[in-house]
């Protein structure tokens, strides 16, 4: 469809001027004039052959003004003879309506000519071809040519010369324009402008303008503007810009929305393709809803559609972020009965599922089975895989696979190199990490990233090597990083982690020296350095700087003061400090709370406390175990078991699973009050259900068996700690003889010394002298024999 535009597109290039008007030709010589063809054929010498053929061409030249003007560039001259040729070319085929051949001719030339080579172009147009038939044509297609090569710039001139010569443009090339422009707010200008003259659009042209706005992530625009369209009238229906628009809302979660455009197509009377259910069954994958997704493809499947492997990777990936790997398996099998084998994408997914899960054997085994069938990894699955080894700490396969990367000629992206210096740094193997950064430096195809550097000061900072981190921080701001005030932020953490309040003071004077604008986490580095140091009176003010200053405090902020205040006994400048932070709008998080509840605790406000932990239910924030246990250790500190365990139970019935230090509480507050038997029945039945105990519990039981006269019990219990695969010291059986000899059980206390030699502990003579005392003082000696015997065997 053709039509006669009004559009002011050179409104669309404000920057571009009108050039000058072409000049004269020359005038024409007579015909007789010019020398024959065969003549030219003729001539002996070659530079006879070159004054001929200029001579034949040059009636073409004068007559598009292309005679060689005074100082002009041969080579200049003789590109726009060529194309003014290629386009008389392109004019023939148009009157030959060979339409393929002439657009194929004139996309080739627009890319070979390049941006800005419009001009030119318009030049010759207007010279040669003025007063020729279905010129309007010609323009129109070389237009659309520069549209379709992405130079949009060019097109929009040629659109403008159109404009201005009153010449038709046909809705393919304004469609080309679209979506050329379609990442641009100028796309939009321009439809919008089409609609106001009356334009007629294509099918297309919603479809083009959707995809820009959700490629912008403009789902909302996109949205209003098919909205628009609807109600406007204008709007053809086309199946792919409902599925821009379900595949944009699915990738930002919209789930509910995306399925209604389904509904949407059917009321259109188009039918849902390929493409449409996938989306739909990536997005249900990605938000978790695996049940529906799987719902939907059995559905597609059974009414005869077949999907293809990018589905089945969509589902097989589903099952991976549930944990659900048990099923992958079983989708493979149905690809396969389908007629569809896996690719290395299916193959990827499931290694980093079971290396997600922490079976890494798997993992490896399946790299394995992908190189038997004569496939080749990729760099993604190699990194997922290499990630995997350095979270189990199997830095000797890591190498190996970095040898077998090297081998088949993989080359390394920056995400890699990323995993390979982090991983080094959370090991401790800083120099191999440097290493990294030097070849990644050294290949110069992939740069270290300000990630990578600040995964190696990090490394550095965490081991205590503030100096060297110094050194490698100035190294790579003079270097590659200049200005990265990130880089500097690790730094004066680290410095503040150590209470070395000075340098990182200087650390941060040298941010602002160098024109860095330090950020709030800077400036939260700094306040935990003045914590840390224990100068409360310059926290605070510090704290008070940072208000006035042009950066918002954080909830890392007032946490990290109210924690120092909570620790120097200030309760209620911390409570005040809570109120000012939500009069703020800053929404304290469980670490505040804890913080607030611990600080109570330590004053015995328990009513305070559970009032807090109330309030966090109330504003939406999950309690961790860490405020239990405060709440449990308050009441513990206090004697106060019933209350104790009520905490406990609320901490149950609220789906938080206590930790080992929860029971250790437990246990401890039964045998402060002496209800060692009740503390026994808690450690049996924590063992029965295989909860995790640490070896406090058992030392803590044993010590109150001792103190209640139940040596039996105790002797019983260091067997179970042992069973448990707890490593007993000396220290420990050494405590266990004490209280025991104390409380005088000194025979009980001589049965301890056999279960030390099982486990390869030898008592030494300070275990003898107590056993020896205690014996005399009880007046058993009948047993200093045997006690000898023992000392002699175990060489003392």
């Amino acid at each position: 469809m053709r039509f006669r535009p009004r559009l002011p597109l050179h409104l669309l290039l404000p920057h571009l001027q009108r050039r000058p008007p072409l000049p004269s030709p020359p005038p024409r010589r007579p015909v007789s004039s010019y020398p024959s063809a065969a003549a030219a054929a003729s001539t002996d010498s070659e530079e006879d052959v070159v004054v001929a053929r200029d001579a034949l061409l040059a009636p073409r030249y004068d007559r598009v003004g292309l005679l060689p003007r005074f100082g002009e560039d041969r080579a200049e001259f003789e590109r726009k003879a060529s194309v003014a040729a290629r386009i008389r070319l392109c004019h023939e085929m148009l009157g030959q309506r060979r339409w393929r051949e002439m657009r194929d001719s004139l996309a080739q030339m627009v890319t070979e000519q390049g941006s800005g080579s419009a001009a030119t172009l318009c030049d010759i147009l207007s010279s040669e071809f003025r007063e020729h038939d279905s010129i309007s044509v010609l323009w129109d297609a070389v237009a659309n040519s520069y549209a379709r090569a992405q130079m949009i710039h060019d097109a929009l001139y040629v659109l403008s010369k159109m404009n201005s010569l009153n010449m038709q443009i046909s809705v393919s090339t304004y469609d080309s324009l679209l979506h050329g422009l379609r990442m641009t707010d100028m796309a939009l200008q321009l439809f919008e402008e089409m609609e106001a003259d009356g334009i007629p659009h294509s099918e297309y042209s919603h479809s083009i303008l959707i995809d820009g706005l959700c490629k912008q992530d403009k789902v909302g625009e996109a949205l209003s503007f098919l909205q628009e369209a609807r109600a406007g009238g204008s709007f053809k229906p086309l199946g792919m810009s409902f599925n821009i628009l379900m595949s944009a809302l699915c990738n930002w979660g919209f789930i509910q929305p995306a399925k209604s455009f389904l509904c949407l197509m059917l009321k259109y009377g188009l039918n849902p393709d390929r493409y449409t259910y996938s989306t739909l069954i990536h997005g249900l994958c990605k938000t978790g809803s695996i049940d529906e997704a799987v719902d939907l493809f059995e559905r597609v499947t059974e009414e005869g559609m077949k999907l293809e492997t990018v589905t089945y990777n969509s589902l097989i990936n589903g099952y991976r972020l549930l944990g659900l790997t048990r099923e992958i398996p079983k989708i493979i099998q149905f690809m396969r009965c389908q007629g569809i084998e896996p690719d290395l994408v299916t193959y990827t997914i499931l290694i980093a599922g079971h290396c997600e899960s922490g079976d890494v054997e798997e993992g490896m085994k399946i790299r394995k089975d992908i190189l038997d069938q004569g496939l080749q990894l990729n760099i993604v699955t190699y990194s997922v895989l290499i990630n995997a080894l350095f979270r189990k700490g199997l830095v000797y396969e890591v190498e190996n696979l970095l040898g077998e990367i090297h081998g088949i000629g993989l080359d390394m992206d920056v995400i890699a190199y990323s995993i390979l210096i982090h991983g080094y740094c959370k090991l401790g193997e800083i120099e191999r990490a440097l290493q990294v950064c030097d070849v990644m430096c050294y290949s110069q195809k992939v740069l270290p990233t300000s990630l990578n550097h600040s995964s190696i000061l990090l490394g550095l900072c965490k081991k205590g090597l503030l100096v060297e981190a110094r050194w490698y921080l100035e190294n790579v701001a003079s270097r590659y990083q200049p200005g990265d005030v990130v880089l500097y932020n690790v730094v004066i953490d680290g410095y503040a982690k150590i209470g070395d309040i000075g340098n990182a003071v200087r650390l941060y004077d040298q941010i602002v020296v160098a024109g860095m604008l330090p950020t709030i986490i800077t400036c939260n580095s700094l306040l935990y350095g003045y914590c840390k140091f224990g100068d409360l009176q310059a926290a605070e003010s510090y704290f008070r700087a940072i208000q006035i200053s042009s950066l918002r405090p954080t909830m890392v902020t007032y946490t990290t003061f109210m924690d120092a205040l909570s620790e120097a006994g200030e309760v209620n400048t911390v409570l005040s400090l809570f109120y000012e932070m939500v009069e703020e709008g800053i929404k304290p998080n469980a670490v505040t709370y804890s913080v607030i509840i611990k600080g109570l605790c330590k004053q015995l406000r328990f009513h305070d406390a559970i009032h807090f932990l109330d309030n966090m239910h109330v504003e939406g924030v999950i309690p961790d175990p860490i405020i239990y246990n405060n709440l449990i250790q308050g009441f513990c500190e206090a004697q106060d078991i019933r209350m104790s365990f009520h905490i406990y139970d609320r901490m149950v019935c609220c789906g938080v699973v206590p930790t080992p230090v929860t029971y250790n509480l437990l246990i401890n507050v039964l045998c402060m009050k002496g209800k060692v038997i009740q503390a026994e029945m808690l450690l049996d039945s924590l063992r029965e259900k295989g909860i995790e105990l640490r070896k406090f519990a058992y030392t803590t039981l044993i010590k109150a068996q001792c103190a209640k006269g139940m040596p039996y019990e105790a002797i019983s219990l260091i067997g179970k700690l042992i069973d448990e695969g707890f490593e007993a010291s000396i220290e420990d059986f050494s405590a266990a003889i004490n209280r025991l000899c104390k409380w005088e059980f000194p025979r009980e206390a001589i049965m301890v010394i056999p279960i030390m030699l099982s486990v390869g502990v030898f008592p030494d003579t300070d275990v003898y002298r107590v056993l020896v005392r205690a014996l005399r003082k009880s007046n058993e000696l009948y047993y200093l024999p045997i006690l000898n015997a023992l000392a002699v065997k175990t060489g003392i």
